[in-house]
């Protein structure tokens, strides 16, 4: 029989397996979303990959989750997918503090990388953010939109009423049993034609 300490550290380790499982389902349902026309590649995780990500001495350092190539449109999407049930923190310079510990859920290396590569004709870079929490609202963000929204943003997490003052561009998605699927068919259309 578990003690009291004992049943609340399984529960919390529970809960986190459960909200990071959630993020890798999402990515999973989008990237089984993707159509036949566009090639896409999931750059791999480096060390932080492993044991569950919770390995604190090391840092993901990609600039993004996935690169897309739409060849219909020939836009190169390089775009960091993001899940959750309320709110991302997100790094900005200010926000630093030499001290502490950083976990933003933005983090900086994905904000100033697709800063970088979104000053390339006919690449189009940003945030999917997906709110659980809101019948699975998906936007796609630009980073442009999000650097100038954030910019002066006092707080320093963005909740679902934020991403609508950011021009996002919806994703419609459909639960199909336990699963989403996503229209990314819609999503390239709208996204390659506003930006």
């Amino acid at each position: 029989m578990l003690n009291h300490c004992s049943s609340t550290l399984f529960q919390r380790k529970l809960v986190i397996l459960i909200s990071k499982n959630e993020g890798k389902l999402f990515e999973d349902d989008f990237k089984k979303s993707i159509p036949d026309y566009c090639w896409f590649k999931r750059l791999n995780d480096n060390a932080a990959s492993f044991s569950g990500g919770t390995n604190t001495r090391f840092a993901s350092d990609n600039e993004c989750d996935f690169l897309l190539f739409d060849t219909a449109r020939q836009k190169l999407l390089p775009i960091e997918l993001k899940s959750t049930q309320s709110s991302f923190s997100f790094w900005r310079e200010d926000f630093e503090n030499n001290s502490k510990k950083h976990t933003f859920q933005i983090k900086k290396n994905q904000i100033v990388g697709l800063q970088k590569w979104s000053k390339y004709s006919n690449v189009i870079c940003g945030f999917i953010l997906n709110f659980r929490n809101k019948n699975n609202a998906t936007y796609f963000v630009n980073i442009k939109d999000f650097l100038q929204y954030t910019s002066t943003l006092l707080k320093k997490s963005i909740n679902y009423n934020d991403v609508l003052q950011m021009n996002p561009v919806n994703i419609e998605n459909d639960k199909k049993r336990t699963r989403y699927r996503y229209n990314i068919d819609n999503f390239l259309l709208e996204v390659c034609c506003v930006f």
